[in-house]
């Protein structure tokens, strides 16, 4: 029943917000037809007294649709006020045009005001538009609504209406209510109409196209630059500002990131009961997402904002001097992959005791084959240890628009979903196999599962597919694939080709797609491993790079071999004339990290080395394979 009337009332909401969306485009289409158009060609004939007659005709019916539109805009919410803003500073004189606004705002917030307190409105139809808010001014309770909603106001991207909805739920005075709206809209408003203004002067040719458009970037920054100092000094105040993901670089890198993402790939951010609850937790928690793709990143990022999370990440990309400048600003925690690393658990307990979100890819390495790798050992007890809330996402569709195989962008249809969440109760009741064995069953996809919902129209599907699957299954001769288009084909005559679901085509070995080839390639190897005697499994001449993380001009090369061996792996040569030998057993080192037909990788002693096959730069992909052969039978090679 409860259900039903819900239904109902989203109806209703429907109903009576495209009413007023098509009473202000109505209105809108009046005032330009019947007034700014006119104004306009006055201005342009610089006709003073034809202008007044116009206006003195006209009465008060321009007047009053300013002030109804921009009244109507904030009920509405997504229309920006600039729709009328800018139009008034065409139209009207400066300070007029700034009352009209002004006092429409007062109307608009009002009648706000009056629905929810008076008729109580439920305002779940724009519950979306108010989430940044109510988030906002959770992490500072100890703000009043006043100092939020000043802030607000002056913030571009949120809508006037939206921070009345969020206010007018609180239990402010509508005197301090309405004197905050009337006060706090001004800068944007003043904004607005100057452009506005500008843009008339430009229309009568009496201002440069250079001016105007100097003219509008000022402003801009000019709000941007208030916006930031009045966040600085009033809501992120604490200790936190520098340093942190809550800084005032969050905000600026949260957008860069949509940005980025909207370009690559239709982002669907699911927001199921699971991302409601994540929504409604308060203080810090812990992110932990599949790993598929180097966007990864920025889609996470964007699914959480406007929590800021510190992300867990390669200790590479410190290396990089704004880079490393930009993700110091933004707390980024730097670590050795694959090693033990306390530097980084340190600075985690940190934030998890200052109360803020970690973010952590558990697989600590991109998907190579479509589906999700092993969790690095010890994930579970360190987020035990962390004790903080564990939200579970799953990525879907990164590795078919942009993966570590094929760095050509697809626009693919790429999913975020919350899949559970951990409570800090049920995290303290599990053992850490329990808590591993959930983090590893939310966390597991498969990539090519997903590919069957889509047709991806793409004639490069098999791009670098012959760095990945480089044994042929009928020959078994190495190194002989070679793609073209869709289509991976052997120099003895094999082939598969690659639907637009990311299928093979049938094929006498049965592989579907991807991932099983590469499986087959994996058990076949291992049976070479197991049936060999030797303790040495394969060796490689390589150059050997040790990598500086404060300039790139201060790398050091070398040469030497690099040894796979039933103990671990190994490296003996020199650089730059001096000796260099160390050894990691399985215990210190899980996994070989690499970049597809250029290099692998591993730290030692927190030093990041390269290694650069001297003869086939393919053979990358085979040694991370073997190594990864003899640590998951670590135990049977004893």
């Amino acid at each position: 029943m409860e259900n039903n009337v819900k239904k109902k009332n989203k109806i209703w909401y429907r109903i009576f917000f495209a009413i007023l969306t098509i009473a202000i485009v109505a209105m809108l289409f009046f005032l330009f037809k019947n007034i700014i158009l006119n104004i306009i060609e006055y201005t342009k004939a610089d006709d003073q007294e034809g202008l007044k007659a116009f206006m003195r005709e006209k009465g008060w019916i321009g007047y009053i649709a300013v002030v109804l539109i921009e009244a109507l805009e904030m009920v509405v919410i997504f229309i920006p006020a600039e729709f009328i803003q800018i139009p008034a500073g065409l139209s009207f004189p400066f300070i007029i045009s700034i009352l009209l606004c002004d006092l429409g705002v007062v109307v608009g917030a009002s009648i706000i005001y009056f629905l929810v307190h008076v008729l109580k409105f439920d305002n779940e139809f724009i519950e979306k538009k108010q989430k940044k808010i109510k988030n906002l001014a959770q992490k500072r309770k100890s703000e009043s609504t006043q100092l939020i909603m000043y802030f607000l106001f002056v913030t571009p991207i949120i809508p006037f209406g939206a921070i009345c909805y969020y206010a007018s739920n609180t239990k402010i005075s509508y005197r301090r209510y309405i004197l905050t709206c009337s006060t706090g809209v001004l800068p944007s408003i003043i904004t607005s109409i100057i452009m506005g203004t500008s843009i008339k002067y430009f229309i009568a040719e009496a201002l440069p196209i250079w001016l105007l458009v100097l003219i509008i970037v000022g402003l801009g920054a000019i709000l941007f630059v208030g916006m930031f100092f009045l966040s600085r000094k009033f809501l992120f105040n604490g200790k936190k500002v520098r340093g942190t993901p809550n800084s005032l670089w969050s905000p600026v890198a949260s957008f860069l990131m949509s940005v980025y993402v909207k370009r690559h790939a239709k982002a669907i951010y699911i927001e199921n009961n699971v991302y409601e609850k994540m929504g409604s937790i308060p203080g810090a928690k812990i992110y932990l997402a599949n790993h598929l793709s180097p966007n990864d990143l920025y889609h996470v990022y964007r699914y959480v904002d406007p929590d800021h999370p510190a992300l867990v990440a390669n200790r590479y990309y410190m290396r990089f001097g704004i880079v490393r400048w930009f993700l110091k600003k933004l707390g980024f925690i730097p670590k050795s992959l694959f090693n033990a690393d306390m530097e980084a658990i340190k600075k985690m307990m940190y934030y998890a005791k200052e109360d803020t979100s970690i973010l952590m890819y558990p697989e600590a390495r991109l998907s190579l084959d479509g589906t999700s790798n092993k969790l690095t050992i010890g994930t579970a007890n360190l987020v035990k240890k962390l004790g903080l809330p564990v939200v579970l996402i799953e990525i879907s569709g990164n590795y078919l628009a942009n993966s570590k195989v094929r760095t050509a962008r697809r626009r693919v249809p790429v999913t975020i979903e919350a899949k559970r969440i951990i409570t800090q109760d049920e995290l303290a009741d599990l053992d850490v196999n329990s808590l591993e064995d959930i983090i590893s069953t939310n966390l597991a996809h498969n990539e090519f599962e997903y590919a069957k919902q889509l047709s991806i129209k793409d004639n490069n599907k098999a791009q670098n597919l012959e760095h990945v699957l480089y044994l042929c299954p009928k020959c078994h001769q190495e190194f002989k694939m070679h793609s073209h288009e869709n289509t991976l084909e052997c120099e003895c005559g094999f082939k598969l080709e690659l639907d637009d679901s990311f299928q093979f085509n049938e094929n006498e070995y049965g592989f579907a797609n991807i991932h099983d080839y590469y499986e087959y390639i994996k058990a076949y190897e291992l049976s070479k491993i197991k049936d060999s005697k030797e303790e040495v499994i394969f060796i490689q001449d390589v150059i050997v790079k040790k990598v500086s993380f404060e300039n790139k001009k201060l790398d050091e090369y070398g040469e030497g071999k690099c040894i796979l061996s039933k103990k671990g792996f190994a490296f003996s040569g020199s650089i730059n004339g001096e000796d260099l030998e160390f050894s990691h057993p399985f215990e210190s080192l899980q996994a070989l990290a690499f970049s597809i037909n250029e290099e692998y990788e591993c730290y030692y002693n927190n030093v990041l080395y390269y290694f650069y096959p001297k003869d086939n730069k393919s053979s990358c992909t085979k040694v991370s394979l073997l190594y990864d052969c003899l640590y998951e039978n670590k135990d049977v090679m004893k």
